[in-house]
């Protein structure tokens, strides 16, 4: 089966009405959370800045910065760049949760499928110890990513190329992870992507690039589930 067969057959999965109700949860649960952040966040750094701006020492001390702030005009596109800095921290860790979010998900995706079209196929999952100490270990190494990523904040261009690596990296390791450890165990999981490593990262860096469209992104999350879960029974069954 080839990857348009894949397509074609994913894009009918997910428009069924189960799947289509499911792939609400990543969209609704990420966007509560994060706007929730962000509108506390923003409301808390322009209050702060607000009370450093009225402060009689910033006034003596940056006469000039002060008159300039002191416009409104001023103020509302300062506000409004915070509020866009706001947007973009909600749009890249929208990715984050929205795959966590997935995890929970998978499970039955993969179950759906195996059922419909893969049932001669005897399903060999990682155990639920296994699979928490492994995606800890994911997320921790992306942490470490995202420290060393720390020094090139202020360097532009590069940063956002850093940054994005870093969570490509999160976004590729789980959303795969939590695809084949529901379908084999961890060494078949090793052997698979020893042989199609590339091709599976392909295969999500064209999702990620998807999942940095707001909404639309949280939206696709189950369909990246479907087309992955095909994908490697499809490597299985050959």
């Amino acid at each position: 089966m080839n990857h348009i067969e894949i397509f074609s057959k994913s894009v009918n999965d997910f428009f069924s009405k189960k799947f289509l109700t499911l792939s609400f949860a990543p969209l609704f649960t990420a966007l509560i959370v994060l706007f929730c952040l962000m509108l506390f966040g923003v409301n808390e750094i322009l209050y702060a800045l607000k009370i450093t701006i009225d402060a009689a020492e910033f006034e003596v001390n940056f006469p000039i910065l002060a008159k300039i702030l002191s416009f409104a005009a001023v103020h509302y596109i300062l506000s409004g760049l915070i509020y866009l800095f706001g947007v973009f921290l909600v749009l890249t860790f929208g990715v984050v949760i929205g795959v966590l979010t997935l995890g929970f998900l998978t499970p039955i995706v993969v179950k759906t499928l195996h059922e419909k079209y893969y049932s001669q196929y005897e399903l060999h999952s990682a155990g639920i110890a296994k699979t928490i100490s492994i995606t800890l270990f994911i997320v921790l190494k992306f942490l470490l990513l995202l420290l060393l990523c720390m020094p090139l904040t202020f360097v532009p261009i590069i940063n956002g190329f850093a940054f994005g690596a870093a969570l490509f990296y999160l976004f590729y390791k789980l959303l795969v992870f939590d695809v084949a450890s529901n379908i084999v165990g961890e060494k078949e999981i090793k052997k698979i992507l020893q042989k199609n490593g590339s091709k599976f990262m392909g295969i999500c860096f064209v999702f990620y690039l998807l999942a940095l469209i707001p909404l639309i992104g949280l939206f696709l999350q189950l369909f990246f589930a479907i087309y992955l879960t095909h994908c490697f029974f499809t490597v299985l069954i050959k």
